[in-house]
């Protein structure tokens, strides 16, 4: 082998074994409070009379394994601290909010999947402040979609799809239902 075979045989074996440029990971907590943003902003222009903002630590405060601090909260504290959205006092629903780039279609029929785990969580923080759970999804490139318990699904809109004793709904749909179907109303 001369020394140009050498030399260009080198460069070849150095370029192949150099590790490829790295692509620039997504932060999930940064996307997921930033889809909870947006929900918040769609939640205030439907609602105008009313607030809704980002729950402090996106719900994690008295979520999942810190249940035990919801126990010495007050019931206006335990509103702060459920779900991924604070919502108004007489608003019928907690939210849980998930954001992710897919949601594959067989989950619906894996128990171990995040959907299964998301029903749960949004039913905990339901019923540690006496509301009803209501799980919003936003999936890459795709409008939100809501799931919520069959006992609890609006009379005047079908669902989309029945799934667990949970309908699914489009977001842009639910809006179109009066507010008496997310407040409990001043007589």
């Amino acid at each position: 082998m001369n020394i140009e075979e050498e030399f260009l045989t080198e460069v070849e074996t150095k370029i192949k074994s150099r590790p490829s440029p790295r692509k620039k990971g997504i932060n999930s907590k940064r996307k997921g409070s930033a889809a909870e943003l947006s929900l918040v902003h769609e939640l205030n222009n439907r609602f105008k009379n009313y607030t809704f903002a980002r729950s402090v630590q996106s719900g994690a405060y008295t979520g999942g394994f810190n249940q035990y601090r919801a126990e010495t909260l007050t019931e206006e504290q335990k509103l702060v601290f459920s779900g991924d959205i604070r919502v108004p006092k007489n608003f019928k629903f907690t939210i849980e909010h998930k954001a992710y780039a897919t949601l594959d279609f067989w989950e619906l029929f894996n128990k171990g999947s995040n959907l299964y785990k998301w029903y749960d969580q949004s039913e905990t923080d339901a019923r540690n402040v006496g509301k009803k759970p209501m799980l919003v999804v936003k999936i890459n490139n795709h409008k939100r979609i809501v799931f919520i318990k069959t006992e609890d699904m609006p009379k005047d809109l079908p669902p989309v799809f029945i799934h667990e004793n949970r309908g699914c709904f489009w977001l842009d749909d639910l809006f179109n239902l009066p507010d008496e179907y997310f407040f409990e109303l001043d007589k």
